[in-house]
């Protein structure tokens, strides 16, 4: 296995992980980044929204290469990739199957509503596919009826900390690996409601909570038979509550890395391949954070080399209001000055653009 092809709506993260691991790595995603470029051998713009044109594309670019499935694409029914079956995602990705498992299983989540039942609790709508806070907003009367008309869910509100866990998943084993705070419509960022913008890695919190959440993230897990990288996000309130079940690589790839030093695509290759690994320790705080258009903007400047930027654009190009710009990179000893150098970096850029 010398190459590797990773399908997906935006992977500059995972094309990076595994080039640093030591593969040829070939991209096939919706968004070019200009960094993208610096890492994957050969990249191709996916061109067709039904997924069974997707796939006949990702066989024909993949050739001889293992396909590793990325946000947006890890449902993609292909026989062979290098992560979980296809059988096992379709019951992940389904959120709907997905909170019947885990009411099954006795883990709790927050409680399901029914369309009756909306008008005397906050509740939340959410696409019952889906994921990154995409589309999920409050049930409001303007936006009711375009929820009640699509497949959406029913949730219960529960105000708190939105957090994950990562894990590495193999036949003989589920070993937690990180534990991170998300960045949910941080309004630094230009980003609102329940627009997921990055994570930072450790998440530090009492020491039975963090034994909790790591309960409940290994019980998920295991409930399904997965592979290699995934990660289960909670609400942390009165206790942690589960939302979903990531069967891919997660945002907070960037973060984990910065902190604890690690290569997470080697990690998903041994869980994968079921090779024993050890549990990592974080050395530092690290962050990524996705930077937001708040207007319609044009970079006049690409930051490209510069190593506190991911995701970068290309200058000359035009984003609209709330598109995703680009992320910036931090890490630090102290949590404090990994968001300090955040905005710092955010300054920097809107000064290269002369915003």
């Amino acid at each position: 296995m010398e190459k590797i092809l990773v399908v997906g709506n935006n992977v500059r993260n995972v094309v990076q992980s595994a080039r640093k691991a030591g593969y040829k790595v070939l991209a096939l995603t919706n968004h070019f980044d200009a960094d993208l470029f610096l890492y994957a051998e050969k990249a191709e713009q996916i061109k067709s929204e039904d997924k069974n044109e997707v796939r006949e594309q990702a066989i024909k670019l993949a050739e001889e290469a293992c396909i590793v499935l990325a946000s947006g694409f890890e449902d993609l029914r292909l026989d062979d990739v290098l992560g979980s079956e296809h059988k096992v995602v379709e019951k992940v990705v389904d959120k709907l199957r997905f909170y019947r498992a885990l009411e099954k299983a006795g883990i709790p989540f927050p409680e399901l509503v029914s369309k009756n039942e909306v008008e005397n609790k906050k509740t939340i709508a959410k696409p019952r596919k889906g994921g990154g806070g995409e589309d999920i907003h409050f049930i409001e009367s303007d936006k009711q009826e375009r929820s009640y008309q699509e497949e959406y869910l029913y949730q219960r509100y529960i105000e708190g900390v939105p957090c994950s866990v990562s894990l590495i998943a193999s036949e003989r084993y589920v070993m937690p690996i990180a534990i991170n705070k998300m960045f949910v419509g941080w309004e630094e960022m230009n980003a609102d409601g329940f627009r997921y913008c990055g994570n930072l890695t450790p998440f530090i919190v009492d020491a039975e909570v963090r034994d909790e959440l790591i309960k409940l993230a290994i019980e998920t897990a295991s409930l399904f038979d997965l592979r290699g990288s995934v990660g289960v996000d909670f609400i942390l309130a009165d206790k942690p509550y589960v939302l979903e079940l990531n069967p891919r690589f997660q945002g907070s790839l960037d973060s984990i890395e910065w902190s604890y030093d690690i290569n997470l695509f080697k990690l998903h290759v041994n869980g994968v391949l079921g090779r024993k690994i050890e549990k990592p320790k974080p050395l530092r705080f690290g962050a990524r954070a996705i930077l937001f258009a708040d207007k319609r903007v044009e970079i006049k400047s690409s930051p490209l080399g510069n190593p506190f930027f991911a995701d970068i654009p290309f200058a000359e190009i035009t984003y609209e209001e709330n598109d995703p710009v680009t992320s910036i990179l931090s890490a630090d000893i102290d949590e404090g000055k990994v968001v300090e150098k955040i905005l710092e970096r955010k300054k920097l850029f809107y000064s290269l653009q002369g915003w």
